[in-house]
């Protein structure tokens, strides 16, 4: 984002900027299509629809659901953001496309498989299964291949017992974005804030605090899920490649904003400082 901040960006969301939510599109438009391309792979077209709708939820009553979503910093806001995406991608798919290919994953059923784990083999196996490839995993969690073949290879008795089958992990999209829905429900009082999982991927947790973050992620879907996502969308932060700009200004033409001629001036060198002059 250069010198301008992610703060300054949802400001200028906030007050209807066009240039402000011209960014926020370069910069998350990309995310949430890797996203798409995972969780919601068919049909074709789908991922960009239900981007249009998020960003009709976030606008709609003078940006009220923007408003909402965690302002902390930009890795809990993406969290949200990620959060609302799929909750609306999960009402476009059809489950039958998911029974098609083998029985869908139950909640309870994936609790109890990852179960005693270690909890690199539950992150593993809870991104394996959401339909990332052994690849994409390795740089997920900067694991080496070794590594990661080792924890794969332990895996497949839990993958053959959810499957039913001796082979590789299915997609089941519309059942998998539903248990990931079902997981964030999970939230007990005893689920810590997503600041310190923040803090601990960053290095910025002692020992002491550590362990029992981990312990309890180890015991708990929504915490365990909502390491994997930050995991995920700091990955995609990092990797993923801008979107055409013309696909951008196609997304910006249907969002309510206004330009900074005459009364928007005033606000956008609020945002931006002197350099929105």
């Amino acid at each position: 984002m250069g010198l301008v901040t992610f703060h300054k960006i949802l400001r200028g969301c906030e007050d209807g900027i066009r240039e402000s939510w011209r960014l926020f599109l370069t910069d998350y438009s990309p995310i949430v299509f890797h996203l798409a391309a995972v969780y919601l792979p068919n049909p074709a077209g789908l991922g960009k629809q239900v981007w249009r709708d998020v960003l009709q939820a976030l606008t709609s009553n003078d940006f009220e659901r923007l408003r909402n979503l965690d302002h902390q910093a930009e890795r809990e806001f993406l969290l949200d953001l990620r959060a609302l995406f799929l909750d609306c991608g999960v009402t476009k798919l059809d489950p039958s496309r998911d029974f098609a290919q083998a029985q869908p994953p139950a909640l309870d059923r994936v609790r109890e498989l990852l179960k005693d784990l270690p909890l690199l083999h539950q992150q593993v196996m809870f991104t394996k299964l959401a339909g990332y490839s052994d690849a994409t995993i390795e740089q997920i969690y900067t694991i080496t291949p070794a590594v990661a073949a080792q924890s794969l290879e332990r895996l497949k008795p839990q993958y053959a017992a959810l499957l039913g089958r001796e082979q590789d992990v299915c997609l089941w999209p519309a059942a998998w974005t539903q248990l990931v829905h079902d997981a964030r429900a999970s939230k007990t009082e005893s689920c810590p804030p997503a600041r310190q999982y923040v803090r601990m991927l960053d290095g910025q947790s002692s020992w002491y605090d550590k362990g029992p973050l981990e312990q309890h992620m180890s015991t708990c879907l929504h915490c365990l899920e909502r390491w994997t996502a930050l995991r995920e969308i700091t990955y995609w932060r990092r990797e993923a490649k801008p979107r055409p700009q013309d696909e951008i200004h196609d997304l910006l033409s249907g969002l309510p904003t206004r330009t900074t001629s005459s009364a928007g001036r005033a606000v956008l060198k609020r945002i931006f400082g002197s350099g929105g002059k």
